[in-house]
């Protein structure tokens, strides 16, 4: 009997971890591109707050 007990709080903690994990990775949010009129990603918060990262840029002769 113990050999499923162990199994089944195994389970239980791997499953509440998954679920940990799924809310974590939902709650975080994604850097805007395009926001503002810029063509990269604009820093909100931190040391490097303003600054504008990777402008996005297309050669004219590749199009």
């Amino acid at each position: 009997m113990d050999r499923f007990s162990r199994l089944l709080g195994e389970f239980s903690r791997k499953k509440s971890e998954v679920k940990l994990t799924q809310q974590l990775n939902k709650s975080v949010e994604a850097p805007k591109a395009n926001a503002n009129g810029t063509s990269g990603y604009l820093i909100k918060e931190g040391k490097n707050a303003g600054k504008v990262l990777r402008h996005l840029k297309t050669d004219k002769n590749n199009l």
